[in-house]
């Protein structure tokens, strides 16, 4: 993963946000799990994937009348861009933000620490 998707990723869930659960989407080794699991995934769920990422990084900043990439704006300057794109009037920007979603709760939800603080078993 490139500097550009991790703008993403970490925009889609930083750290430190939540006391519950301060560990972010970086943190919690999503690029370990993504190199690892990406092979075992439908090839139109990785195309998708790195859409995704593409659109988060290049598109979603143009949505809210910014210059991309979106690792130049401010971290609530990269959370408005990420929800502009989310509610698009354009589907498939609103899909791509689902699947960016879909795929990093993957992950996310599986997390011992993550279940840990929820309260399930881990």
């Amino acid at each position: 993963m490139n500097r550009f998707d991790r703008a993403v990723l970490d925009a889609l869930l930083p750290s430190g946000v939540n006391p519950v659960l301060p560990m972010g989407l970086l943190e919690s080794g999503f690029e370990r799990f993504w190199s690892k699991s990406s092979k075992d995934l439908a090839p139109n769920l990785r195309l998708a994937f790195r859409l995704a990422l593409f659109g988060g990084a290049w598109v979603a900043p143009v949505l809210v009348r910014r210059m991309p990439p979106l690792s130049r704006l401010s971290p609530p300057e990269r959370e408005k861009a990420l929800t502009a794109m989310e509610r698009s009037r354009i589907a498939i920007l609103r899909q791509l933000v689902r699947i960016l979603k879909t795929v990093a709760a993957l992950h996310y939800g599986a997390h011992p620490d993550v279940r840990k603080a929820l309260g399930y078993r881990a």
